[in-house]
């Protein structure tokens, strides 16, 4: 009775602990940036994100993140082919260590005029640089007006750090 007792309990321990890792593979699986990135109201699917060191600014070192429709993990600057559309859409945001926006790119495919700075426009939440991973929220509030277009953006993303 005490042994088939000892058996239940490691059974019931065995699957506490594949519970506990399979939750815990999830929770480090999320997509590398999800949300909504619109141009004149049409939806953008950025799905790939990047973070590289950018060049100074007032002596201070900067990031620049690249998120994209497409793949450009082979590009060694992908910020200035996404700028073109080279990669679907595009958001370009470069931030200090600290996650202050320091530029804003918008390169959005329903954008007939192309891309534009929009820096004072989109806010960053909930920025971490740890444990060799950056991220954060973007967004702007609500739709914005620029250069007679409009975007908006709310956004969460993740990427190895630089």
């Amino acid at each position: 009775m005490i042994r088939a007792a000892r058996i239940k309990v490691g059974l019931l321990l065995t699957l506490v602990g594949a519970f506990v890792t399979i939750a815990s593979l999830t929770a480090g699986d999320e997509a590398p940036v999800s949300g909504s990135f619109k141009g004149n109201g049409k939806e953008a699917k950025l799905a790939h994100v990047s973070a590289s060191k950018g060049e100074p600014l007032s002596d201070k070192p900067t990031i620049v993140l690249v998120m994209t429709e497409k793949d450009h993990s082979k590009e060694k600057k992908p910020q200035n082919k996404a700028l073109f559309g080279h990669f679907g859409s595009a958001l370009i945001i470069t931030v200090y260590q600290d996650g202050k926006i320091v530029g804003c790119e918008v390169a959005h495919a329903a954008h007939e005029k192309g891309a534009f700075s929009a820096l004072g426009d989109i806010t960053m939440k909930d920025f971490k640089l740890d444990g060799g991973k950056i991220q954060g929220k973007l967004a702007t509030k609500g739709e914005v007006k620029a250069f007679g277009q409009t975007w908006e953006v709310n956004l969460k993303f993740q990427a190895k750090a630089p």
